[in-house]
C-alpha cells in the first residue's frame, strides 16, 4: 500500500522536503511505484514502466549526493513520467503505435535530457493516443486509458496517460504533450492543471514530429498551478537543435505567480463559446468570470472573427508537419494504423501546394485575431472543452470536432494557456483556461494562481479511487 501522505505531496513540497532532507528520495520514490501498482492495473496510465530497481538506484544516488552537498535544484530526486511521444534512450518509446512497440531511442528528447541532468527519476512513460491523433487516449494497440474519477469515463487525449498519472497521484510531475489541446482536454477531464506553454519555451527535439514542428509542445501536467510554474521554469530555455526555440534566457515564471489579478482586463468572447457549452460547463464557466472580478479584474469583451477556422486549420497543420514527420520516422516500416487513425487518414484530403499555402494563410488569419483581442484585453479566459469526459464507448467523431475549437487556436497562435478545474458535474471535473499572448506565461499561470488560492472549485482534489489506493 502506498504511503498516502507522500503521494499526497505536492511538488513545491517534495522538492523542499528532500532539500532539507527531511524526505527521503528512496521513500517518495517507493511511495509512487506502490500508488502505480496499485492502481495503473485498472486505469492503464503507462505503457511502459521503469523496472523498480532502475528507479530506486537513482532515488539512492540522488540521496547520497544530497547528503554530500551536491543538491542539483527542484527536481533532484524527483519521480517524473514522460510521454510516449518523446524519446528517451534506452527506454521503450512507442508513440502509441503499434509499428513501434518495440523501438528503444538511442538519444533522449530534450525535456528528459533537462530532467535528467536536474536529478529527477523517470518513473515511465504515460499512455497516448495513438501517434497523438485523438482526444481519448482509447488506444487501439495498448488499449484504453481509463480517467480516476470514473474509469467508464475517457481521460482526454492525447495525453490521457500523464493526466490520469496526475490525479491518481502517481507522482508529482508528468509531462504531456500539446498539439491541440493534447495537455489541456486531459488536464480538464481528469481535473488537474498544467501549462501548454508558448511556442519554444520549452524544446519539443526528441518529440514525435521532431523540432521542426511548428504548433506542438511538451508541458507540465501537475496538481497545483505553482508546481506547473516550477516545473516549466526547470525545463524552459534555448536549444540551438529546436528550431522554434525562443532566444534568450527563460522568462520568470514565478516570481510574480502571487500578483493578484488586481487591474487585468480579463477579455471574454462569445466566439470562444461556439460550439455552445454544456450548461453545467457554462455556468462553471460564468462563475469564473464573476470571481475574477471580485478579485479585481475588468472583463471585456473582444471578437474573434476567424474562429470559425480553428478546427479546419489545425487538422490541416497535424496533416502537412505530421505527416512529414510521420514519413521520416517510419522509414521502411510496414504502415500499420489503429482503426481510428486510419478513418482520419481516410477522411483527410490529400496535400496539395494550394493546401499548405491556405493553411498557412488561414493559420496566420486566427493568430492575428489574437494579437489584436491582446491589444483590447491582457488574458483570455474560456472553456477547456463544452462537456465534461465522455463516457470510454462514445464515438470520438461525434465530440471531437465539438472539443477542437476551444483548443486549437493556441496552437495554431504558438501562444500559452493555463487550464485549471472549475468544479464537477455528475462527478467528473470541468475546467476553465487562462490563455495568455505569446511569452506571457508567467502572467496565464498567474491569473489561474490567484483563482486557484480564491475557490476550491479551482483547486485539484484527489477522486476517491485514488485515495482508497
Amino acid at each position: 500500500m502506498a504511503d498516502a501522505a507522500l503521494v499526497r505531496l505536492s511538488l513545491a513540497e517534495a522538492a523542499d522536503g528532500i532539500r532539507r532532507r527531511a524526505l527521503s528520495p528512496v521513500a517518495l520514490a517507493e511511495a509512487v511505484l506502490a500508488q502505480i501498482d496499485a492502481l495503473d492495473p485498472t486505469l492503464n496510465a503507462f505503457t511502459t514502466l521503469v523496472p523498480r530497481e532502475q528507479v530506486l538506484a537513482p532515488a539512492r544516488a540522488a540521496e547520497r549526493e544530497i547528503a554530500a552537498g551536491a543538491y542539483r535544484g527542484l527536481l533532484h530526486g524527483i519521480p517524473v513520467s514522460v510521454k510516449d511521444l518523446i524519446d528517451t534512450a534506452g527506454l521503450r518509446t512507442t508513440y502509441g503505435s503499434g509499428m513501434f512497440r518495440d523501438h528503444v531511442p538511442e538519444r533522449d528528447g530534450s525535456v528528459p535530457e533537462r530532467l535528467h541532468a536536474a536529478g529527477a527519476i523517470i518513473t515511465g512513460k504515460t499512455a497516448t493516443h495513438e501517434l497523438g491523433q485523438g482526444m481519448t487516449t482509447n488506444n487501439y494497440f495498448f488499449g484504453p486509458t481509463r480517467n480516476p474519477w470514473n474509469p467508464e469515463h475517457v481521460p482526454g487525449g492525447s495525453s490521457g496517460g500523464a493526466a490520469a498519472a496526475a490525479a491518481a497521484l502517481m507522482g508529482p510531475l508528468h509531462i504531456g504533450t500539446d498539439g491541440g489541446g493534447s495537455i489541456r482536454f486531459p488536464a480538464a477531464f481528469c481535473g488537474v492543471t498544467g501549462l501548454k506553454p508558448t511556442l519554444g519555451l520549452i524544446s519539443n527535439r526528441g518529440q514525435f514530429g521532431g523540432a521542426g514542428t511548428s504548433f506542438s509542445v511538451p508541458g507540465p501536467l501537475t496538481r497545483t498551478v505553482r508546481d506547473a510554474a516550477l516545473a516549466a521554469q526547470a525545463l524552459a530555455g534555448f536549444d540551438p537543435e529546436h528550431l522554434y526555440s525562443r532566444p534568450g534566457p527563460a522568462p520568470d515564471l514565478i516570481g510574480g505567480l502571487e500578483g493578484g489579478v488586481g487591474g487585468l482586463r480579463v477579455g471574454t468572447s462569445p466566439d470562444l463559446l461556439n460550439t455552445p457549452p454544456a450548461p453545467e460547463v457554462r455556468a462553471a464557466y460564468e462563475a469564473t468570470l464573476r470571481r475574477l472580478e471580485k478579485l479585481g479584474a475588468r472583463l471585456v469583451e473582444v471578437r474573434l472573427p476567424h474562429h470559425d477556422l480553428v478546427l479546419g486549420t489545425i487538422m490541416a497543420l497535424f496533416a502537412i508537419e505530421g505527416g512529414v514527420g510521420l514519413d521520416a520516422i517510419i522509414g521502411d516500416r510496414p504502415r500499420v494504423f489503429g482503426p481510428q487513425v486510419q478513418r482520419i487518414m481516410e477522411i483527410t484530403p490529400p496535400l496539395t501546394v494550394p493546401m499548405c499555402v491556405r493553411t498557412q494563410q488561414r493559420r496566420q488569419l486566427v493568430a492575428r485575431d489574437y494579437q489584436a483581442a491582446f491589444v483590447e484585453a491582457d488574458v483570455l479566459v474560456a472553456p477547456v472543452a463544452p462537456m465534461p469526459a465522455p463516457r470510454i464507448d462514445t464515438d470520438e467523431f461525434t465530440f471531437a470536432p465539438l472539443c477542437g475549437p476551444y483548443c486549437g487556436a493556441a496552437n495554431l497562435a504558438g501562444i500559452p494557456s493555463v487550464p485549471l478545474p472549475a468544479g464537477t458535474s455528475g462527478g467528473l471535473p470541468v475546467a476553465i483556461q487562462i490563455i495568455a499572448p505569446a511569452g506571457a506565461d508567467a502572467l496565464a499561470l498567474r491569473v489561474a494562481y490567484a483563482l486557484e488560492q480564491a475557490a476550491p472549485e479551482h483547486r485539484v482534489q484527489v477522486p476517491a479511487l485514488a485515495a482508497l489506493a
